[in-house]
């Protein structure tokens, strides 16, 4: 009565091996690319690695979607009412402008 020892079909599996290597995104001839068309290229492209699509769609983000402006509240709507709207900056942007008369 044997016991112990290799059973057949009993351990990790294999990995399976791949010779078929990515070459990059398929990219226009003697046109100059912008980055959203590059990442665009790496995101479409079916054959490219999952990483490097999940790396593109992130790299792209920024290109496609922009970010939201500031919220205008009732208060700063008008800038005729921000700090400082009134005041005269004559003085200050030229010195000799109380000689001139301007001030």
């Amino acid at each position: 009565m044997a016991r112990g020892g290799a059973r057949p079909g009993a351990g990790r599996k294999k990995k399976a091996v791949t010779t078929e290597r990515w070459t990059g995104p398929a990219l226009p001839e003697g046109k100059r690319l912008r980055p959203l068309d590059f990442w665009l290229a790496i995101l479409r492209d079916d054959n490219a690695p999952l990483d490097l699509r999940m790396t593109a769609a992130k790299e792209a983000m920024p290109f496609m979607h922009a970010k939201p402006g500031p919220s205008r509240d009732g208060d700063q709507s008008d800038l005729s009412n921000a700090p400082g709207a009134g005041d005269d900056w004559t003085h200050d942007l030229d010195p000799d402008a109380s000689q001139k008369g301007l001030h």
